[in-house]
This record gives C-alpha cells, structure tokens and sequence, in this order.
C-alpha cells in the first residue's frame, strides 16, 4: 500500500473514531451506558485496524511476489507474456462487440414486437 494511501485511511479511522466518539458523549445516556458504548466502539475500531493492517501485509506481500516474479522473468518471457496479454485484450474486445451487436439485436426485436403489439391492441 502506497504511503499516502496508507495515511489517508488511518486518517479517515482516526476521524471516524473521533466522531463516533463524540456522537457517543453527546447521546443522552447515563454514565455507565456511555462508558459502555465507548468501550465497544474502541474494541471494534482496535478490530478494524487490525483488520486493515493484516490485508495491507497480505496486499504488499502479493506485490514483492508479483515483482519478484518479474524480475526473475527473461526477456524472451516478458515479450511472451506482452504477446499474451495484447491477444487476450483482442480477444476480450471481439467478445464485448459480439456482445454488444447481439444485445442491440435482442432490444431491436424487443422493441418491435412491443410496437406490433401496441400496434395490434389499438386494432
């Protein structure tokens, strides 16, 4: 995870912290109640964060692998892997035209039959 990423998510925990505690403060509830509720919402913010830090380790360590990978790839491989990767992009956008041309052709033939059988209703 990129430095400002990383800061703007502690950030916006920090701020969503400090705002639910004060929403918490503000509440008309007793003291205990209150207390309470701040405990819990400080036990569940604790849990997101370390939720939060283990998938950044996990998404760093997909990346080291990714770029270790790459490194160890020989020319030969990447212009392999480059060839690979423009075929499935053709390949990708035949299929979405296909797709398109014959979702087009399915609203067209819908649109007919509604306007026949407006058509023939009116009759």
């Amino acid at each position: 995870m990129s430095n400002d990423r990383s800061i703007g998510i502690l950030g916006f925990l920090a701020g969503a912290a400090i705002g639910a505690t004060l929403g918490i403060l503000f509440a008309p509830r007793s003291g205990k109640e209150t207390r309470e509720r701040i405990a819990n919402r400080a036990s569940s913010a604790k849990d997101d964060l370390d939720d939060l830090i283990e998938k950044g380790r996990s998404e760093w360590s997909k990346a080291k692998g990714k770029a270790a990978d790459m490194a160890s790839m020989t020319k030969e491989e990447v212009d392999d892997f480059v060839r690979f990767l423009f075929a499935e992009g053709r390949d990708l956008k035949d299929r979405l035209s296909k797709d398109v041309k014959d979702s087009a052709e399915e609203v067209g033939n819908k649109a007919k039959r509604a306007a026949d059988h407006v058509r023939h209703s009116t009759n």
